[in-house]
């Protein structure tokens, strides 16, 4: 139609036709950004007043870090796909949008790296100590580093520099770092290792080898733990990944043998009735299981006993009182029975029964 022949005039090398096409994808598309990302603003918002989780939150403070110019840039790209331009301007557009995507991508990413080095270190709320906070603060700045440095190489080879051949470049000398750094990076990673599979966490009592305390502090190089002499011992977190713990915190009962012996001439009825008098004992107790109580053998003309026992619970001060009381029972009985204990008598406290 003669009225509409104005579209097919040429400027710039398109149509004006195909400019107002370019001008509607342009609207077009930053609409539908604008609408689609405040659309689920408002549901992730209102879904996150609902629940206890904090996934929802972490995801609304993801989107809320998409800007609108952002989406400006690339609706403006998009639009711009079947012009003909200037090919300097093309080219700078697509270096802008790359960098500025990529730039927001890595500050979401940021987000959930902080979020969950939180889930896996910051276990303790609110009440979580400073020097907690201050390792999450250490892993965190390593993540985010190691994601900036992935993104500016990806920025690189979109913009067609050769990134291989710089990363080969730097291979000599990234070998000497590494090795040079290689003890530190091994700490780095068993902490990471300790705290996604949790063979310890503060407070818990472990032993290494001779040595045995209270776990005060995870750290990104060291482990530290208070003995109870009351020193400070402090474990490189490459050497506790590479060693046998004993965990005594994860302790659900501990298993205690007492032996005893009594004098050779003891008379037999009365003999017959010393393993009956350790399972009394073990029974009065508080939180106490029998395993057995026996006559084992004869050793230098003496009678020896054994007497079996668990006690639930984890609390150690508990577990003594628990002993006690059933050693100074069966001592009470003995007595009564007119014998007393003779030769060499011992208490030892074995791993706790499987379960």
């Amino acid at each position: 139609m003669p009225q509409f022949a104005f579209l097919k005039y040429d400027y710039l090398g398109n149509s004006v036709s195909e400019y107002m096409l370019a001008a509607a994808t342009f609207l077009g598309v930053l609409w539908g950004f604008l609408l689609a990302r405040r659309l689920i603003l408002e549901r992730l918002r209102a879904l996150a007043l609902t629940t206890a989780t904090k996934l929802d939150d972490v995801a609304v403070a993801m989107l809320e870090k998409v800007r609108s110019p952002e989406c400006y840039l690339v609706a403006l790209f998009v639009a711009l796909r079947p012009l003909a331009v200037h090919p300097r301007f093309d080219r700078g557009l697509h270096i802008a949008v790359v960098t500025v995507v990529v730039y927001r991508l890595v500050t979401m990413f940021q987000v959930a790296v902080a979020y969950g080095v939180e889930k896996m270190i910051l276990t303790g709320g609110a009440d979580t100590d400073v020097m907690h906070r201050d390792t999450a603060g250490t892993v965190t700045f390593a993540a985010q580093g190691f994601i900036w440095v992935g993104a500016f190489l990806f920025v690189l080879s979109n913009l067609g520099f050769n990134v291989t051949s710089m990363v080969a470049g730097l291979g000599i000398s990234g070998i000497a770092v590494a090795l040079a750094a290689q003890a530190v990076l091994g700490d780095l990673f068993s902490a990471v290792a300790i705290y996604l599979d949790k063979p310890f966490v503060v407070g818990d009592f472990i032993k290494v080898g001779d040595l045995g305390g209270t776990v005060e502090h995870i750290g990104v190089k060291t482990t530290r733990v208070r003995s109870i002499n009351g020193e400070l011992l402090v474990y490189p977190n490459a050497a506790l990944t590479g060693t046998r713990i004993q965990n005594f915190k994860q302790l659900t009962e501990r298993r205690s043998v007492i032996a005893f012996c009594l004098p050779g001439d003891t008379a037999p009825s009365i003999l017959k009735k010393v393993p009956g008098h350790g399972r009394a004992a073990v029974g009065k107790a508080k939180d106490s299981r029998l395993d057995r109580s026996h006559m084992t053998g004869v050793r230098d003309g003496a009678l020896e006993f054994e007497l079996v026992f668990y006690v639930r619970g984890t609390d150690y001060i508990a577990y003594m009182d628990a002993v006690e009381a059933v050693m100074l029972d069966l001592l009470e009985s003995l007595r009564l029975e007119g014998v007393s204990i003779t030769g060499p008598a011992r208490r030892m406290t074995v791993a706790p029964a499987a379960s």
